[in-house]
């Protein structure tokens, strides 16, 4: 199975970001949810005296990164997931990349500003089925166990009791992955579903970021904590990583690398 995974993973495309020599290359892969905001980076990071190549893998996800890291396929997985300890056991460190709001997305041409929790958690449980204006509502679903999907159960315990109703009930849209996500938030007429701020800054999606309780999604709102819904992302090397993956860390933890997290929605400790 693991070799079996590891093939799979050689075999996806990989997009690269500048060219200079193979040895040079930084492989990085990882959470659809970051993957644009690492390639601002990364085309940043290369105008720098460094000047390494930078190659992103698509549509690994975190475990898939984490795997594909394992298997020195990777130098630098993208994950939403800190490093677990039995992770740790087998080499695995994590740097926080940052922190950006976890929201509801809608069309930005709709005119709703926002919800409070408990009408997000009747939207979930299905007893809210249209939007003020009395249209339809389409709710779309992660899958149990995503990232976005946990997220949404710890927001509280009626809200976990939704989400697991809302997967046991047929018809609604699945989406696989956050560019999934986001691309049916933009085709389904009256679409709602959960996304990151930075994924629809850093792909700059027509899509708003919802209020919630009237506290619109920000970094200042995660710095003061009016706004708790949060998303961290993590970029996972092994315990001594390479230096030129130590470089690309280093720039994103830089002065200017925090610039460009912050312009794309990210709180940077």
């Amino acid at each position: 199975m693991f070799r079996a995974t590891v093939c799979a993973v050689a075999l996806l495309a990989w997009v690269p970001v500048g060219a200079v020599s193979s040895q040079e290359t930084i492989k990085v892969g990882g959470t659809g949810g970051a993957v644009r905001s690492i390639e601002i980076l990364a085309e940043a990071f290369q105008k720098t005296p460094d000047h390494s190549r930078v190659e992103i893998l698509t549509r690994l996800g975190s475990r898939g990164a984490k795997t594909a890291l394992l298997a020195a396929v990777l130098d630098i997985a993208v994950s939403a997931q800190a490093v677990t300890p039995a992770e740790s056991e087998q080499g695995l460190s994590g740097v926080e990349l940052g922190r950006t709001p976890f929201v509801f997305a809608t069309s930005s041409t709709n005119p709703v500003p926002g919800f409070t929790l408990p009408e997000l958690v009747n939207i979930y449980a299905g007893r809210t089925l249209n939007w003020p204006d009395g249209s339809r509502l389409r709710l779309i679903l992660r899958p149990p166990g995503d990232s976005d999907s946990d997220s949404l159960k710890r927001m509280s315990r009626e809200m976990e009791r939704a989400v697991t109703a809302a997967h046991g009930r047929p018809g609604l849209k699945m989406a696989a992955t956050d560019q999934d996500s986001a691309e049916a938030i933009e085709a389904i007429p009256g679409a709602l579903g959960t996304l990151t701020l930075a994924l629809i800054l850093s792909e700059r999606r027509p899509l708003k970021a919802l209020s919630i309780n009237g506290v619109p999604p920000s970094q200042r709102a995660i710095a003061d904590g009016s706004y708790p819904y949060v998303k961290t992302f993590y970029l996972v090397t092994p315990r001594t990583p390479s230096p030129r993956a130590r470089r690309f860390l280093e720039f994103a933890g830089s002065a200017p690398g925090r610039e460009i997290l912050s312009r794309l929605g990210y709180w940077v400790r």
